[in-house]
């Protein structure tokens, strides 16, 4: 990113922080000591190529920050790597859940069913409100209209049998009737400590 580029990235955050608020063109152009808005204009199709920022260009005061966070193309998790500063890129935080859709909701895992298929206490699963069924995924279902877990499924003939991990859950099975299918996990997040 060039530096006035940089530059005008940071005063947006700093007026919207301040004023929740986009800054006028004639602020920016200010702000930056520019005898035109016409760079200003080259300056925010920059930064909204670079998915910094957002905005209608038919509306004043319409510029929305995207939330970004460093990116690195790679970290070994066995030697060691050089990485260079310039193989830094920005990327969009919406862009970590790209298989999320509109009515996509997330969950705290509680308990230890799933940590054969990776999913530990603790973990949050980003869940899409998805019933295409494939015998590979893992989905969130309610039972009896009351019980919500997220398990592994196999539809049967007349029966839907859930599964989880083989030490901690044992199978069951189900009338097709007791069971509703919520949705699909597509994402899991995990923090450290």
């Amino acid at each position: 990113m060039t530096k006035n580029a940089q530059k005008l990235l940071d005063f947006l955050k700093s007026y919207i922080n301040k004023n929740r608020i986009p800054p006028t063109y004639e602020e920016m152009k200010n702000f930056m000591e520019l005898k035109s808005k016409s760079s200003i204009f080259q300056y925010l199709e920059y930064l909204e190529d670079l998915g910094h920022i957002k905005r209608d260009k038919l509306k004043s005061r319409s510029i929305k920050l995207n939330k970004m966070m460093p990116f690195f193309n790679e970290i070994s998790a066995g030697n060691p790597l050089e990485i260079l500063n310039e193989d830094v890129k920005y990327i969009n935080y919406s862009d970590l859940f790209k298989n999320t859709k509109e009515n996509s909701f997330a969950c705290k895992v509680n308990g230890n069913s799933m940590e054969e298929f990776g999913i530990f206490n603790g973990d949050t699963v980003i869940v899409n409100r998805d019933i295409t069924f494939n015998s590979k995924s893992i989905y969130a279902i309610q039972i009896d209209n009351t019980e919500v877990t997220l398990k592994k499924i196999n539809i049967l003939n007349s029966e839907i049998e859930i599964f989880g991990d083989s030490k901690n859950f044992h199978t069951k099975k189900y009338k097709k009737d007791r069971i509703k299918i919520i949705g699909k996990m597509v994402s899991l997040i995990r923090s450290y400590k």
